[in-house]
């Protein structure tokens, strides 16, 4: 096809070849193929010219087309497979959204967009399951992960502040002690939800000598913040909920933010996608270098 497209527009086998880099007679023997597996004559040949047929031009701007089709399917094939084209999903816990993502998929975004990235909320165990599936192609999540077949990698970690509401007699602390946070009448998200933030906050009071007082659970953190904005107890969260931006809370962090709790990116060991990699390379750049 390529061959028809060069003879049709230069009119002349001489020409055709020296711009094909091809000799003469076999550009010719190959048009004559064509025309034989169309059926019909694309060119008239006589000794001094070479036309095209009315079925010649119609096959030419045909022929372009499917040649454009051509070159775009590998440029896209190239791109997917650089990462720079496809689909990206990725699951998250609930504070991975406040503060460590969204920065992430915006670079990202800017970089590669035409990546279609879709970013869920899921409980732990349901990421964990959906990565090994290859339903998610990255997961946030609090460790330790055990499972085999995936990988995971620590990317931050997180203080764990206590939240009160606006004229609560901590509010205008520099700082609470452990002791003071777990004394207040705390609502909680429930263990089945979280467990492994739910086990680090007790393990850490436990080791410490302090009981939280627990009043009520409540899911998910927003629904925990606007009760605290409404005065109806105090809460130990990820600092994250900073950014929650709910008016009537103040957030006191908790001994200079000695406590807290560490989130990890977990991936499929044997099936990491292209754009999965690109996202989880500028993931793991240091700060510095994620934003240049």
């Amino acid at each position: 096809m390529e061959y028809f497209v060069a003879v049709a527009e230069e009119l002349h086998f001489g020409r055709a070849a020296t711009r094909l880099h091809i000799s003469q007679p076999p550009l010719s023997m190959q048009i004559q193929r064509l025309e034989e597996e169309v059926g019909v004559e694309l060119l008239r040949r006589t000794k001094r010219s070479v036309q095209l047929t009315a079925a010649g031009k119609v096959f030419l701007e045909e022929a372009r087309a499917t040649l454009r089709q051509a070159r775009r399917a590998t440029d896209l094939a190239r791109r997917a497979a650089r990462g720079d084209l496809g689909r990206l999903s990725i699951g998250v816990i609930d504070s991975a959204l406040y503060g460590l993502v969204p920065p992430v998929v915006r670079r990202f975004t800017e970089r590669h967009p035409d990546v279609e990235i879709t970013v869920t909320e899921r409980r732990i165990h349901e990421q964990l399951d959906l990565v090994a599936r290859g339903a998610l192609d990255l997961g946030f999540v609090h460790p330790p992960v055990e499972r085999p077949e995936l990988a995971a990698e620590a990317v931050h970690h997180e203080p764990f502040v206590l939240a009160v509401p606006e004229g609560h007699p901590l509010a205008g602390a520099q700082d609470v002690s452990l002791a003071e946070a777990c004394a207040q009448p705390l609502i909680q998200p429930p263990r089945e939800l979280n467990p492994v933030g739910h086990d680090s906050l007790l393990a850490i009071c436990h080791q410490h000598g302090a009981y939280p007082n627990i009043v009520r659970e409540a899911s998910p953190k927003q629904t925990i913040i606007a009760l605290v904005a409404a005065g109806l107890g105090a809460s130990v969260l990820p600092e994250a909920v900073r950014h929650s931006g709910y008016p009537g809370v103040v957030y006191r962090p908790i001994e200079g933010g000695r406590f807290g709790i560490t989130t990890s990116v977990v991936w499929a060991r044997d099936a990491l996608g292209p754009s999965a990699r690109l996202f989880l390379d500028l993931l793991l750049q240091p700060p510095a270098s994620r934003r240049a």
